[in-house]
């Protein structure tokens, strides 16, 4: 299951296929691939280039230094940090960090000025949808911070990247997809949920699904050979988050034919595309030991956590984030000929 290893996104202090100027064995690092569940400080410094508001500008994210959509930890980081539980390098890897502006700029200069021994290199923008674009929900359509925007850049930088070191893939998006889907097709929903049977729920919730796997599958696609494995992470039970109870409110008519409110059927109808999700993960890329590339089945992971909080209406808190991690490392561990990943 070894893959090709180019390694790490480097400066060239003088030629830029000068492999001599690096160390003949470096450890693993990561790209970060995705939405606000890995991005650590991107739509913030994004932001403040713009002259935006800072997104993450309220109290509530002093924890994370108001720079990212959690109060301590986004849930790439406490993945880091657990994988390296055991080892003296695990806090040296997050503060050994480098966030990848999605410009070109950058690659037209051989990303000169990013630390060539970096332990993780960060392309994940919080609000990122699976394609190239941003949320609408978030207010970010017209900007190309999308995973497959971030996975070309990547790939765009492959001809800095050195040969014989090793570069880990984390992946997790979808849940922004899924969210802007909701907002804006309640009529078509609607429909679905009054019609008696779930036929029309299931092909919908399908329909969206397929969409969000075959962005991730793009992704994959346009990095391949760039990296050594690959972890993607499927959806939560979305209707456990705080945005989708309240979304949920808006079905809250009764429906005779239904012998209640449509409230439980939206919500049902929400856990059916991250379950359809998350299977067809699984189905693409843990059948088999030899592609180098594992999905985490996100419901399990939440299933493991306990009273899970929220630092706002979509977000996870850092604790929660830890408990997500702590059982998402387990997945990987058992993963059957997965057992190289971070190490």
């Amino acid at each position: 299951m070894s893959r090709f290893r180019p390694g790490l996104l480097v400066r060239d202090p003088g030629g830029l296929h000068d492999e001599s100027a690096f160390p003949s064995a470096v450890t693993t690092a990561f790209a970060f691939l995705g939405d606000s569940t890995l991005d650590f400080g991107n739509l913030s410094e994004a932001a403040a280039f713009l002259g935006e508001p800072a997104p993450f500008r309220q109290k509530r994210y002093a924890g994370g230094g108001k720079v990212k959509a959690s109060d301590g930890f986004v849930l790439g980081e406490q993945i880091v940090r657990q994988l390296g539980a055991g080892s003296r390098s695990s806090p040296a890897r997050l503060r050994s960090a480098e966030l990848i502006n999605l410009s070109d700029q950058p690659l037209r200069q051989g990303l000169r000025g990013k630390d060539p021994n970096a332990q993780v290199f960060n392309f994940a923008y919080a609000g990122a949808t699976s394609g190239r674009r941003g949320s609408d929900l978030a207010g970010l359509r017209n900007f190309d911070i999308g995973l497959r925007r971030q996975a070309s850049t990547l790939a765009s930088a492959a001809r800095f990247l050195p040969r014989g070191s090793d570069l880990d893939v984390i992946i997790s998006a979808g849940s922004n997809d899924i969210f802007d889907f909701l907002e804006s097709n309640r009529d078509p929903i609607t429909r679905v949920l009054v019609t008696p049977g779930g036929s029309d729920n299931r092909r919908l919730a399908n329909k969206v699904a397929s969409r969000i796997v075959g962005n991730i599958d793009a992704a994959l696609d346009s990095i391949t050979g760039l990296y050594d494995e690959a972890v993607v992470f499927g959806p939560a039970p979305l209707s456990d988050i705080p945005i989708i109870r309240s979304l949920s409110n808006d079905f809250k008519d009764k429906v005779p034919l239904l012998g209640g409110s449509l409230r439980s059927e939206f919500r049902s109808f929400v856990n059916q595309i991250s379950a359809s999700v998350n299977r067809r993960l699984d189905r693409k890329y843990n059948s088999s030991t030899r592609n180098g590339i594992f999905a985490v089945d996100g419901i399990e992971a939440w299933k493991s956590v306990r009273s899970p909080g929220f630092v706002d209406s979509i977000h996870p808190d850092s604790r929660t984030n830890g408990r997500l991690a702590s059982n998402a490392v387990t997945q990987i561990a058992n993963a059957a000929g997965f057992d190289s990943f971070g190490l």
